[in-house]
């Protein structure tokens, strides 16, 4: 089981990066909720970020990725029959035998929105004790079934006075209330035949029945008092769980804390070391491929593609705090070649370059710059965005006569357009270029009386000459301001060059704005998506358009035919594999295929196909050679055959050494400019060893190679 679990974590890294329609998740796998032994060593944990599986080589966080359906967890049990965890909100899934994946077992508590009591989910037999805050649930383990749940114990009501613990003592479960203790009879084996299951009076007061008591004052192991400060908090206890093996080992579990002792020394385990931002509020693709994520406490961190780098500090000592999510800050952007620029709340600019490891410019309320002060000494901007023509980034900082607009380059020169707004308050900015004028075009959301996401406001629409032929200043913006949908401020806007539209969205509604028109829209019909609140949107090459929620996950919009007025959904939750359905941002990365989703507990990446930019693929502009992988391959070991880098009108054939046709592919086949081939003909059976030839056509060049087949 160990080495599996080590083989499963490193297909799952490869798949990632190579493979479409695959979800991964990264989560801070705290606070823990409830801790159970592992069959032959090691701890299970529920925990606010998945269950989390350790052991002496392992360190593992199963995600609604792997089929748990939610992210927070406040019971784990291990039982005979498997291993069972519970969510938030009563769903129950059962690892599966191959030890990699989850199964949903019930989710008939899920609909009812009351939550379990962290920690109390206990079993015997054949069956699930589950304390809610209004009642206590008993479930088949076998069949998943509910048996039945009851809302009294004796005279005390649960929905007035909540479970605090629960235990089972032999034939005997005990609860405990802020009233008194309870207990009762069971007939585990025959449970489903008690008819009076349901009877309150079969309850009866207990007194001095101290439920899973722990010392709070002393951790103490086999007879040993461990005394590292590592196990104590001002005094008390850290530890809740204590699971002492066979082979000397103990594990001490506490709501932050994962400790092992052995051979007479405590190694903290707490730390978990494949994701490391806790509360990512705004994430960006990087134009090169990957993403960086921003976190409330004033870190950023890299993913290139392959897994995350530790997290580096904006600023030090100046989070960002609750003006994250309640502002819908946007206040990342990327340049290539790994330029960076953020903005902690009131600190005005940071410059970066490394991909955000590198601090370079720092541009302070106070200091020599022309940045908006709010009041002084305090520069606020709540959304930044790339130049349009890529030399450098643009904010709106606020000002209470009128916000101000920003141009600042990669070495840190600023220029600025001050008190142009027709608001005080700036959100979200996008930019464009007037293909006639080259003019820039920059969009700022207007905000009025405040910063907050669902104030009034609207858009301005500001003109500027390139700055190129100004020495890199802003002069001259003509500035006309366009009332929002609803009179609503937008919190996100992205530009959509191919088909000439500035989608955007408030918290209530989805807009968009004809580049020739000035005007804004909303669609007419978005079929199947109500009652929605938006905090993000961007757009796939294809013009679809992606927008996160704050309680409903990620939709994807498709337009029919070619009018923005009508478009179909395609919906997204945690059941599909998002770790969260409060999505606070979401960003696109065009050069691998990922879509990539911030929440409070993590982050989610979603792996298409069809998000890659494969325009330019086969083309002369192109430098992308076409790839074919892995060489030989075997598709009873491998997962696909990869032909990579090709154009998305191309049609690819696969010929055997005799010349017969095995399979054509077109279309949606290739999408994004990558055809994943299982190895099975037309016939559905998988092609014989040997040598393979494959032959691509697109609208003006055709390609030819080889490959080997092997078993």
């Amino acid at each position: 089981m160990k080495l599996l679990f080590k083989v499963l974590a490193l297909l799952g890294g490869f798949l990632s990066a190579y493979a479409a329609d695959i979800w991964q998740n990264y989560s801070v796998p705290y606070p823990i909720w409830d801790a159970a032994p592992g069959d032959k060593g090691g701890v299970w944990l529920a925990t606010g970020g998945g269950i989390r599986y350790q052991d002496d080589l392992n360190d593992i966080v199963f995600t609604p990725a792997n089929g748990l359906e939610a992210s927070t967890f406040y019971g784990i049990v291990n039982t005979p029959v498997g291993v069972f965890a519970v969510s938030e909100y009563g769903l129950i899934a059962r690892l599966h035998d191959d030890f990699a994946t989850w199964r949903v077992k019930n989710r008939s508590f899920v609909a009812g929105n009351v939550r379990v009591v962290p920690g109390l989910v206990e079993y015997a037999e054949n069956f699930l004790v589950i304390a809610f805050e209004n009642k206590i649930a008993f479930v088949n383990l076998e069949t998943g079934q509910s048996l039945l749940s009851i809302d009294r114990i004796g005279d005390v009501v649960l929905s007035l006075y909540s479970p605090e613990k629960i235990e089972i003592r032999g034939d005997s479960l005990y609860v405990s209330t802020i009233v008194g203790t309870l207990a009762r009879r069971m007939d585990w084996k025959h449970l489903e035949d008690d008819v009076r299951l349901v009877d309150p009076e079969k309850w009866k007061r207990v007194k001095k029945a101290c439920l899973h008591c722990r010392d709070s004052l002393h951790v103490v192991v086999k007879g040993k008092t461990l005394k590292d400060s590592l196990l104590y908090s001002d005094g008390k206890s850290r530890v809740l769980w204590q699971f002492d093996e066979d082979d000397g080992k103990t594990y001490l579990v506490g709501r932050e804390l994962v400790a092992r002792y052995a051979n007479k020394k405590l190694t903290d385990l707490t730390e978990y070391s494949q994701f490391k931002l806790n509360g990512a509020y705004v994430i960006q693709a990087v134009p090169e491929g990957g993403v960086i994520a921003a976190s409330i406490d004033g870190n950023m961190a890299v993913n290139t593609g392959d897994f995350w780098l530790d997290p580096t500090i904006v600023y030090l000592g100046y989070p960002v705090g609750a003006e994250a999510y309640n502002y819908r800050l946007k206040n990342l952007s990327i340049l290539p070649k790994g330029y960076v620029l953020s903005h902690i709340w009131g600190t005005g600019a940071h410059l970066f370059w490394s991909m955000g490891h590198q601090p370079f410019y720092d541009m302070l309320p106070g200091m020599d710059n022309c940045l908006e002060q709010i009041e002084k000494g305090f520069t606020v901007f709540v959304g930044t965005t790339v130049a349009p023509d890529g030399s450098g980034f643009l904010t709106a900082s606020a000002d209470s006569s009128g916000y101000g607009v920003a141009f600042i380059t990669p070495d840190g020169n600023i220029s600025c357009a001050s008190k142009i707004g027709s608001t005080g308050f700036a959100g979200p900015v996008a930019a464009r270029i007037d293909p006639e004028t080259q003019e820039w075009v920059v969009y700022v959301s207007t905000r009025e009386v405040s910063f907050n996401a669902f104030a009034s406001g609207g858009l301005d629409i500001i003109r500027f000459p390139s700055p190129s032929k100004n020495g890199g200043r802003l002069l001259n913006p003509q500035v006309k301001s366009l009332r929002g949908l609803g009179s609503n401020t937008p919190i996100d806007m992205v530009v959509d060059e191919e088909n000439e539209v500035l989608w955007f969205v408030t918290a209530s509604e989805i807009g968009y704005v004809d580049f020739d028109k000035d005007t804004i829209r909303n669609p007419v019909s978005i079929n199947g998506l109500h009652g929605a609140e938006y905090t993000s949107i961007d757009v796939d090459p294809h013009g679809n358009i992606w927008v996160g929620t704050a309680m409903q996950g990620i939709y994807r919009l498709e337009r029919r035919k070619e009018s923005f007025d009508t478009l179909s959904t395609t919906h997204f939750t945690m059941k599909d594999g998002l770790l969260n359905d409060i999505v606070l941002d979401l960003s696109i990365d065009k050069k691998n295929g990922v879509i990539w989703m911030a929440h409070e507990n993590g982050i989610t990446g979603y792996h298409r196909n069809d998000l890659r930019y494969a325009k330019t693929y086969m083309t002369d502009s192109s430098d992308a050679e076409i790839k074919v992988y892995p060489i030989p391959f075997n598709p009873h070991l491998q997962r696909a055959l990869t032909i990579d880098n090709i154009s998305e009108d191309s049609r690819v054939d696969i010929y055997n050494r005799g010349g017969s046709l095995i399979r054509s592919f077109a279309g949606g086949d290739v999408a994004g400019g990558r055809l994943e081939w299982d190895g099975k003909g037309k016939n559905g059976r998988y092609a014989t060893p040997g040598v393979y030839y494959y032959v691509i056509r697109s609208s003006s060049k055709v390609k030819k190679g080889k490959f080997i087949i092997k078993r």
